[in-house]
């Protein structure tokens, strides 16, 4: 090892004696800066991710429209034809609009989705997201509901449980629940002085995909139930396609548009999402910036410090250079007390990272209690827990930039003890 390195560490950690407060301090706030920005950008990248799995489940990789009149008439042989596209794993009709529902005195205007039963559990799995009831009895006089539209529309379900003796009870939606459905094309009855009966659903089912503006927004029909409520005949709105690939799917876009008759059009779920996907990734790189402003500011403070040691350490200085110590070596000692300092407070950030995020709810219900009503992070960012996701770059590059900013503040006075000569450095003192 270096003298000039051994000195730096014995200086920093002096053996035998009480931990410096400048270590301690210099390296509390490092780790501090390191915890924060590591935290933000993990939360980021759980809520950007979850977002992405979130937008493919509920809407398909790559959705097919009709660009001149918005309507596919003969899509069932489309739909034949682009599963023979390499790459392509199942495609689904579907129409969608909004409409009016309500339960007894209770309405809600939420959109509705006309789905072929068979052809949608191999594009979507909305199965899987059944929490009451069961998709199998969908047919054209039943209903599917998120629910928080069911909560709004006081839907009455319950969840499956476990009995005392250990018995297994299946969540269910109580029967003979009926909403009644008014759609847009019942205006035309107003304007011809007929009086519209609305369309009577019984609720089979209850989805949660945990994504908040699907759940409280979304009912689920037939797709032959809801051609009838838009007048839509034999057509649909369009088709949506699971690839093999999903994070590929504008790469597929070429081979699928290639297939497609005149006046039809694929579109990713990256484009059709294109400005929600990328304000989530502004917003996460504009937080790294003013979450690394942490470190920066305990950057500041390791110069400031080492300034005070190198004035307080002119003789010492002066005689390293009387006994041949070069300006480099000189130089060695203190950017590497900065170098030391930002590693070690870089990893005890990275460890109290790991044990903020493994108690991150237990964190913002303690927030909650204090200062909200703990509906925040369902209202706010749409999900009903806050979900992580750990990236080896974000660590990366946080250690990058905290070893670069703590070994530069250690250079400024590195610098200014090295260019010092020893006579002048021993008569100050």
């Amino acid at each position: 090892m270096p003298w000039s390195v051994y000195l730096a560490l014995k200086q920093l950690f002096p053996p035998g004696k009480r931990f410096p407060a400048f270590a301690l301090v210099s390296i509390v706030g490092v780790a501090i800066g390191v915890c924060s920005l590591l935290v933000v950008q993990t939360v980021m990248n759980g809520y950007a991710r979850e977002h992405r799995e979130n937008i493919q489940r509920m809407y398909g990789h790559v959705i097919v429209r009709n660009i001149d009149d918005g309507f596919i008439s003969d899509y069932r042989a489309v739909a034949e034809k682009l599963e023979r596209v390499p790459g392509v794993v199942a495609a689904a009709p579907y129409a969608e609009g909004q409409v009016m529902v309500k339960n007894g005195d209770t309405p809600a205007l939420p959109f509705v989705r006309g789905i072929d039963l068979e052809q949608e559990d191999k594009v979507i799995p909305v199965r899987r997201n059944i929490v009451a009831g069961t998709l199998d009895a969908l047919d054209d006089d039943r209903v599917v509901l998120g629910s928080e539209l069911a909560r709004q529309l006081r839907v009455r379900f319950t969840r499956g449980y476990e009995t005392a003796d250990g018995k297994r009870v299946p969540a269910r939606v109580l029967p003979g629940q009926v909403l009644e459905i008014y759609s847009p094309t019942m205006i035309s009855d107003l304007q011809r002085e007929e009086v519209p009966l609305p369309v009577e659903l019984e609720v089979c089912g209850i989805f949660e995909s945990g994504y908040r503006p699907a759940d409280e927004s979304t009912i689920i029909v037939s797709l032959r139930r809801m051609q009838e409520l838009y007048g839509l005949g034999k057509s649909v709105h369009g088709i949506r396609l699971r690839v093999a690939d999903a994070e590929g799917a504008t790469a597929m876009l070429p081979a699928v548009n290639a297939a497609l008759p005149r006046g039809l059009r694929a579109f990713s779920w990256m484009s059709v999402n294109w400005n929600f996907l990328q304000a989530v990734q502004f917003e996460k790189t504009m937080l790294f910036f003013l979450m690394f402003i942490i470190t920066l500011v305990a950057s500041f403070s390791i110069a400031s410090t080492l300034f005070s040691a190198v004035v307080k350490r002119s003789r010492e200085i002066g005689i390293l250079g009387a006994l041949g110590g070069r300006p480099r070596q000189i130089l060695t000692i203190f950017a590497a007390q900065g170098l030391f300092v930002g590693a070690i407070g870089y990893g005890f950030g990275c460890l109290l990272t790991f044990a903020i995020v493994a108690g991150r709810d237990r964190i913002v219900a303690f927030i909650n209690s204090i200062f909200g009503d703990g509906e925040m992070i369902q209202t706010q960012y749409m999900f009903s827990q806050i979900p992580v996701h750990y990236s080896a770059a974000d660590f990366v590059i946080a250690a990058a930039f905290t070893l670069a900013t703590t070994t530069v503040a250690g250079l400024i006075p590195a610098i200014w003890a090295a260019r010092r000569k020893p006579a002048e450095a021993m008569r100050e003192s």
